[in-house]
């Protein structure tokens, strides 16, 4: 197999968008009758070869090319190449790697935490779910889709289960390097699939690319177009901020630490905020006093049910989350810092991310400047979003102080 591997910034846009799927010859944003005629360009030596023109990925561009592309726009394709966007965790650019994929998909073990399994059933695909993670059965947002499905990883794949399994697919995060497993799901006749979807670098590129696998690609500009729409009002409002009109924060994850490329500290920095420890890479134990030296004017601590069962979705109040926040407020020492002295001290579920950025950067956002975002309300959004895409009813606690 061929393997080509680029490296992009983090901060690469996504209105640059070209689908990232082997036959999109054209570099353009969908496959059709104008890829045919590139690629034909190509072999009469009319036109330039390009990455995509390499339709059925064999290295070379030619008529069998032209006739994979056929089979593409015909939904008969046997195969088709995506891009995977990977970025391990403590990296500042992703590697597009390409990966070979049998068409068509009917049986998937979504390994991708809990990620994974909730695209696959926001698709309304969940009968097609193979395997799903320990913790994907916490997430009661769509538990009840799942509930019947096998767990086939808690803190590591069992192997042994996904293989009697036999999935065609199996979908799991681009934050890992499983090139180990990788091997010996091939060996299997199993193909390993790396996707995110909770960055928005790499957002609409996933699920369009998940789109073209399932056909579902209808389903993915719905989601990709509310992504967009939220996360560009968000974009548009901070643009103009000055650096010194950027309020200090403090992301924190586990008490007195702080990790590099996690949601909060994503969000803090694309919702317009100065990250306080972002030269910072990978999961770092701060000292305190360095904490209370650089005087954050605002704390958001990201959490999850793990650490506070009554969060998310399924909290039945608040109580656990509010004592949360309190606690911070009353460590020694930091009654001299900005934010507890102003009260922005606040709390997020790490659920309030999943699948959709937009929500959890609406509530940061809020947080951050208040003022500024005085007309959005993250609650609102958090519930349209739980309704036209699982169909649910909003609930529970994610974040906490509201505003």
């Amino acid at each position: 197999m061929l393997l080509i591997s680029m490296a992009v910034p983090l901060g690469a846009a996504e209105d640059q968008f070209t689908l990232d799927i082997f036959g999109n010859a054209n570099m353009d944003d969908t496959i059709d009758e104008d890829d045919i005629k590139y690629v034909q360009g190509i072999i009469n030596g009319e036109n330039e070869t390009t990455e995509l023109a390499d339709a059925n990925y064999d290295g070379k561009v030619d008529e069998n090319d032209i006739a994979q592309i056929e089979l593409i726009i015909r939904g008969e394709e046997k195969n088709l190449t995506i891009m995977q966007y990977i970025q391990l965790q403590t990296a500042t650019t992703f590697s597009q790697e390409p990966v070979t994929v049998p068409m068509p998909v009917d049986s998937i073990a979504a390994l991708g935490g809990s990620y994974g399994p909730e695209m696959l059933c926001v698709f309304g695909i969940a009968d097609k779910i193979a395997a799903v993670t320990e913790y994907s059965k916490t997430r009661g947002e769509f538990v009840d889709l799942i509930k019947d499905i096998p767990v086939a990883a808690s803190s590591e794949w069992d192997m042994e289960k996904i293989i009697s399994l036999k999935p065609d697919v199996v979908l799991a995060y681009a934050i890992y390097d499983y090139s180990a497993e990788r091997q010996i799901l091939e060996k299997e006749g199993i193909t390993l699939v790396q996707m995110n979807f909770h960055k928005p670098e790499t957002y609409s590129r996933e699920v369009r690319n998940l789109g073209w696998l399932l056909d579902k690609k209808e389903r993915a500009e719905e989601l990709i177009e509310f992504e967009e729409d939220h996360l560009n009002f968000i974009r548009d409002r901070v643009s103009g901020l000055d650096e010194v009109q950027k309020p200090r924060v403090y992301a924190e994850g586990k008490d007195w630490s702080y990790t590099s490329g996690s949601s909060v500290s994503r969000a803090i920095e694309f919702c317009g905020g100065d990250n306080l420890f972002k030269e910072l890479a990978g999961t770092v134990d701060l000292d305190p006093e360095e904490v209370i030296v650089r005087d954050p004017q605002v704390i958001i601590k990201g959490t999850s049910t793990t650490a506070i069962p009554e969060s998310g979705y399924n909290a039945m109040n608040d109580s656990q989350m509010a004592a949360a926040v309190e606690t911070i407020m009353n460590r020694s020492g930091m009654e001299v810092i900005d934010a507890v002295k102003n009260g922005r001290v606040y709390i997020i579920s790490t659920d309030a991310a999943s699948i959709h950025p937009s929500i959890f950067n609406s509530y940061v956002a809020k947080w951050l400047y208040p003022e500024l975002f005085q007309d959005l309300d993250p609650v609102s959004i958090h519930k349209e979003w739980l309704n036209e895409f699982l169909g649910v009813e909003f609930k529970g606690v994610y974040a906490y102080p509201l505003l």
